[in-house]
């Protein structure tokens, strides 16, 4: 059997199999693109058509260029499979894989990447990739001499260039205007793309790996009103949320009671707070970090010491507990402890734990307390696909929910309620966060701020999840809840006034505003202060000496 087989090995030029199988990508592996460029060149037939030719052109250059022997084979079964998975996640979920989203994927975990890698998934790459890339083996490939070989393949190549640079020299002027107004088209031309991200992000990160880490504030130190007299500790919370989206906040006008807790507490709202990145590996090191999002890096942030570094120079104790990913080296120099790793099976199972295991040794924590400090709760919250389990069923308000991975399972309601459901639980988080707090009056001055790292999608305009480029990523990965609530004391040991910083919460805030803001309500001075974007500033008596100090040293 296996000889006759063996017999009926068809047999292809190497060119033409490079040139099948770049025809392939480009029509079958490119199911968003061809669906962009359809809406987006209506009623432009000839600038549509002359679009398939000039790229088929491009993709057979780029498979031709690479069919020499030995390795054609080879290579063009890892474009198979990278094309292939890429899709399945383009298609599926409407994401870009840009450079920071192969970050994500780098630094993602086990639990995380399994709710991603579903029976679907598997059966899509079989009969995408593995099933053509069988047949790649199967098929003999026949070879010239190597110098005739060259000749062709250079011959080859320069056609194929040839005929897309004419396609793009003819319709420059469309393709030019349709880039500029849907600036999501071709960052979804796939592998071409997905390829040149892995590649940025590869030197990006072979370029990190020597970074010395060069400190930030190391003139800070308390200076309060309070300063001299026996005044209790003041202890801040920094609850960083994970993909909860501003536009399903109760707190910021959403129809459905996903903050009754939060809602009978003293606090303020932020109700237009934009995020750093679209993606934790982006978000949560830039809110820690000086820079502000303007001009923040990955590198950057790796180059320089953050927030949680300036407190401790400060002398204010610091603590990071994190029950995500991890804390993305904010809190490399800090004491830590990595929930997500616990196996308590109150909690924990399959690889992730509820957040309430931020709360477990919360009431303990506190009590030891006897300085200065400032502890980071980091969530898993609403991490996506699996909604359903970052709640407890006691949560589960909002019916029917979605109950897979799968998307293509569920209604958009169903998605939705989940997701909502994942907030309610967040919203119980919090309010615990602030009863422990408001428990130990007598002993401590309390501060509790809430910040997202970033939104989600969830299924508008075809979108799901997060991590889309920042430049055209809806407002709903984008826009975040942004929660303080302050004890009465700790008020009243900074000159507090609430109701002024009420009467600001409906103005634009930003992740710039957390490192400056945590200074200044810790009343942290140092020359790395900058009182324009602390929001406490403009409302905190105590603070006069501190925006006099921060003005004359930028001055």
């Amino acid at each position: 059997m296996l000889k006759k087989l063996l017999t009926l090995r068809p047999s292809l030029r190497s060119e033409w199999l490079s040139v099948a199988t770049a025809a392939y990508l480009l029509f079958f592996m490119n199911t968003t693109f061809w669906r962009k460029s359809t809406a987006y060149l209506a009623g432009q037939d000839f600038a549509l058509s002359a679009l398939a030719v000039g790229l088929l052109g491009a993709f057979a250059a780029m498979t031709v260029a690479c069919s020499a022997k030995y390795i054609v084979k080879p290579i063009l079964i890892l474009m198979l499979f990278s094309a292939s998975a890429s899709a399945w996640f383009m298609d599926s979920f409407g994401i870009t894989i840009d450079r920071e989203m192969i970050r994500n994927a780098v630094e993602t975990n086990t639990a995380e990447a399994a709710h991603l890698i579903t029976p679907a998934f598997g059966m899509h790459m079989v009969a995408y990739a593995l099933l053509p890339s069988i047949l790649i083996v199967w098929i003999k490939v026949l070879h010239r001499p190597i110098l005739r070989k060259l000749g062709v393949n250079l011959l080859v190549v320069t056609a194929c260039l040839a005929a897309f640079s004419s396609v793009a020299i003819l319709n420059s002027g469309t393709y030019i205007f349709t880039t500029r107004e849907h600036r999501d088209w071709f960052p979804t031309l796939n592998p071409i793309f997905p390829i040149g991200s892995a590649v940025s992000f590869a030197l990006k990160a072979s370029g990190e790996q020597n970074i010395v880490v060069a400190p930030l504030g190391a003139d800070a130190k308390v200076e309060d009103p309070l300063s001299g007299q026996n005044r209790k500790p003041r202890v801040t919370i920094i609850v960083v949320g994970e993909t909860a989206r501003a536009e399903n906040f109760q707190l910021g006008g959403y129809g459905r009671e996903t903050n009754p807790e939060l809602s009978r507490q003293d606090i303020v709202y932020f109700s237009d707070t934009s995020s750093c990145g679209t993606a934790t590996a982006v978000s949560l090191p830039c809110m820690f970090s000086v820079y502000g999002r303007a001009h923040y890096s990955h590198a950057k942030a790796l180059a320089t010491e953050n927030l949680m570094d300036v407190l401790t120079h400060a002398g204010i104790k610091t603590e990071w507990w994190d029950n995500n990913t991890g804390d993305k080296k904010v809190a490399d120099r800090i004491p830590k402890k990595e929930l997500f790793r616990s196996d308590d099976r109150r909690y924990c199972q399959n690889g992730e734990c509820l957040d309430d295991i931020l709360l477990a040794g919360l009431d303990d924590w506190l009590d030891a307390v006897d300085t200065d400090a400032v502890l980071v709760l980091h969530q898993l919250g609403n991490h996506g696909p699996a909604y359903y389990l970052r709640y407890p069923e006691a949560y589960r308000k909002f019916t029917p929910d979605c109950r897979t991975v799968d998307f293509e399972a569920c209604s958009k309601d169903t998605i939705v309620n989940a997701y909502d459901n994942a907030i309610l639980y967040t919203d119980h988080i919090i309010a615990q966060v602030i009863e422990r707090l408001k428990a130990r009056e007598q002993a401590l001055d309390g501060a509790m701020i809430y910040m997202s790292d970033h939104g989600e999608s969830l299924g508008e305009n075809g979108l799901y999840l997060h991590g889309a480029p920042y430049m055209f990523a809806p407002d709903q990965q984008t826009k975040v809840p942004f929660v303080v609530w302050t004890a009465p004391a700790f008020d009243q040991s900074i000159g507090l006034d609430k109701a002024c910083l009420a009467g600001s919460a409906q103005a634009p805030h930003s992740h710039d505003n957390l490192f400056h803001s945590v200074l200044g309500l810790m009343q942290a001075k140092t020359k790395a202060y900058n009182s324009e974007l602390d929001i406490f500033a403009g409302c905190t008596s105590g603070l006069s000496v501190m925006k006099k100090q921060s003005q004359l040293g930028r001055g």
